[in-house]
């Protein structure tokens, strides 16, 4: 851009910061921030700025496998969350959404809630992706109950459409605490809702122990029951 007397602007160095993270190239994505940050520089960085390394950090962090710097970044995405309202920055669904998906995967619920709660009070409408942490993390630790009472809440407040990504943890985790005629209550609500199941969704239902049976003649009503192309879609013959 200097060769060709093109000024960068802020997008410009939020898609390079963007560029390094994906590469995870923290320390120079850093660098760029902290030249960002200095009095007078005619780049300030914005929300998207300090999202992109939250989101980063939180999700390069988990796929590390590795718990201690797991926790590490993290930490240092709380800092940065911090950071960005010290600058009097709003964060956006986007930076709340990764931060709550980080401590729910590090089971800190405490301090999701706490996200949760001051997300609602700044304005942030929660979304799907909000929610789906919350419910994924409840069926993880065999609390179902409150991972429904979540998905009942997003559907009540009218935040988001439910779709397959989040029934398919509630159904897993009933058909695994053997409560197979609800995963096929949910089955059947998922499809209703217009929704098309996955795969290993519809086989979760069919292949849970016990009440097979049962639950198996449930699903092929509810299936015969459906619109001609969710009927194609598994491949159900359809009469005249």
């Amino acid at each position: 851009m200097k060769q060709f007397r093109c000024r960068p602007d802020t997008h410009s160095y939020n898609t390079l910061i963007h560029a390094l993270c994906r590469v995870g190239n923290f320390a120079k994505a850093r660098s760029i921030l902290q030249q960002m940050e200095l009095p007078g520089f005619r780049c300030p960085p914005d929300t998207f700025t300090y999202s992109i390394l939250i989101s980063s950090y939180c999700r390069h962090g988990i796929l590390t496998g590795c718990w201690k710097a797991t926790r590490r970044r993290i930490y240092e995405a709380g800092r940065l969350f911090r950071l960005m309202l010290f600058r009097k920055l709003v964060p956006d669904v986007v930076t709340y959404n990764a931060l709550i998906d980080g401590c729910c995967k590090t089971l800190r619920m405490e301090r999701a809630l706490e996200l949760f709660d001051d997300m609602k009070r700044s304005g942030v409408v929660p979304n799907r992706v909000t929610y789906g942490c919350f419910v994924s993390y409840y069926c993880a630790v065999n609390e179902i109950d409150k991972g429904v009472e979540m998905l009942r809440e997003m559907q009540r407040l009218g935040d988001g459409v439910a779709s397959s990504s989040l029934y398919t943890p509630i159904i897993h985790a009933l058909c695994e605490a053997g409560r197979v005629v609800e995963a096929c209550g949910f089955l059947v609500e998922l499809v209703e809702g217009g929704s098309m199941p996955r795969e290993y969704t519809y086989g979760l239902v069919c292949d849970a122990r016990p009440g097979r049976v049962v639950c198996s003649r449930m699903v092929m009503v509810m299936v015969m029951g459906c619109t001609r192309e969710l009927r194609m879609g598994y491949g159900i013959g359809i009469g005249k």
